[in-house]
């Protein structure tokens, strides 16, 4: 039963996942046709909302369930997907045996079933499969974090500033952020002394990253990999993260008027030119936050692209005004979206009138079938 239950919360997750994924691409389509195309952190803090919503869906169902058990809330009707899809069966908008239909219904609740005992060579195959991928992926993360911690060992410290460190090292070519229980680390490549400015720059962007908090988001998304590693929306999720906090990191930075505009771009480049041209030094890894996004895979072609776009938008200084209205009113609005979709998905356990009627047409059916048969 507890297994049942773990199982359907990670599939409700999965699909939420996925519906929230396709919500914010046709959402982000829509904002940027809009005036608001360049407001990237209300779009950065509203994709983090819709991020943790997801994360959130199981607590909502159980809370959902609790309230609906002890009285405090009525059941709706209508609110559960499988509900609407009888009503619209009766209504004879779906042509479908009765006992197909009913059989359509009952799919979930059968595979969930397999899976949770395993009584099946497939269910036993999946399941392998994804302890396996979810193991090497932690694997993968506890590498990099290892590795992440030992570069910050063998560092220098440069300056220390409350909570942040700012540290050198030889060992990266590419400057880097990231963050411990109580400390925050920016490490900087030792060519970057070559260009007094470009230091000021690179300290100055992974402090902001600090202040919007895209460390601790970025933490979070790796804990998370090892669960969601075969969903391809969480890829997109991430990949939406790591592209929308580098556009509004380098707004802010720029809107403040302290660095000036061509000096950033070109820092951009040579620490682009840097990390690509020189080979034997350790790639920035996750869970950091880097000055730029570097792929050395023959095949890569994010880099360069990203890249175009971050000087478009630098150059694209236009002032956005009011986004905090924006912000607040598509940030309830997408929340309710998803707590809608949650609920939605979550299983029906109670008998309402629909499905009444449902069950006496398919026993009256299968009483006609054996009918006929004597």
């Amino acid at each position: 039963m507890i297994a049942e239950k773990l199982l359907n919360a990670y599939i409700d997750v999965n699909i939420v996942l996925l519906a929230a994924a396709a919500m914010w691409f046709c959402l982000r389509k829509l904002i940027t046709r809009s005036p608001w195309r360049i407001a990237f952190l209300t779009q950065l803090q509203l994709l983090y909302t819709v991020i943790a919503m997801v994360m959130l869906a199981p607590l909502i169902v159980f809370g959902f369930e609790s309230f609906q058990r002890n009285g405090y809330l009525a059941a709706p009707s209508g609110l559960s997907f499988s509900d609407f899809l009888v009503a619209q069966y009766l209504h004879g908008n779906i042509a479908m045996a009765p006992t197909k239909f009913e059989h359509l219904l009952t799919i979930r609740s059968e595979v969930v079933r397999d899976f949770a005992t395993l009584s099946s060579l497939f269910s036993q195959i999946i399941v392998a499969m994804l302890a396996i991928g979810g193991v090497l992926v932690a694997l993968r993360n506890l590498r990099n974090i290892w590795q992440i911690r030992q570069m910050i060992h063998r560092s220098y410290v440069l300056r220390r500033v409350g909570r942040v460190d700012v540290r050198f090292t030889e060992e990266t070519r590419v400057p880097f952020s990231t963050r411990g229980f109580r400390r925050f680390y920016i490490v900087l490549p030792t060519v970057l002394l070559a260009h007094a400015d470009d230091v000021r720059i690179a300290v100055t962007h992974e402090i902001q990253h600090v202040r919007q908090r895209d460390l601790g988001w970025e933490i979070g998304m790796e804990l998370l990999r090892p669960i969601f590693f075969w969903n391809p929306a969480f890829v997109f999720c991430k990949r939406e993260v790591e592209r929308m906090r580098e556009l509004a990191c380098d707004q802010q930075i720029l809107g403040r008027r302290i660095l000036g505009v061509r000096d950033y771009c070109e820092c951009l480049l040579r620490v682009c030119k840097t990390g690509l041209g020189t080979a034997g030094c350790t790639q920035v890894i996750a869970p950091t936050v880097p000055f730029v996004h570097l792929d050395h895979r023959a095949k890569a072609s994010q880099s360069a692209p990203f890249l175009k776009q971050r000087i478009l938008s630098i150059l694209d200084r236009k002032a956005i005004r009011g986004s905090r209205y924006l912000a607040t009113g598509l940030t309830v609005l997408v929340a309710a979206l998803v707590v809608s979709t949650t609920l939605a998905l979550r299983p029906v356990n109670d008998w309402s009138h629909d499905r009444l009627m449902l069950s006496t047409i398919v026993n009256l059916e299968r009483l006609n079938s054996r009918t006929i048969i004597n």
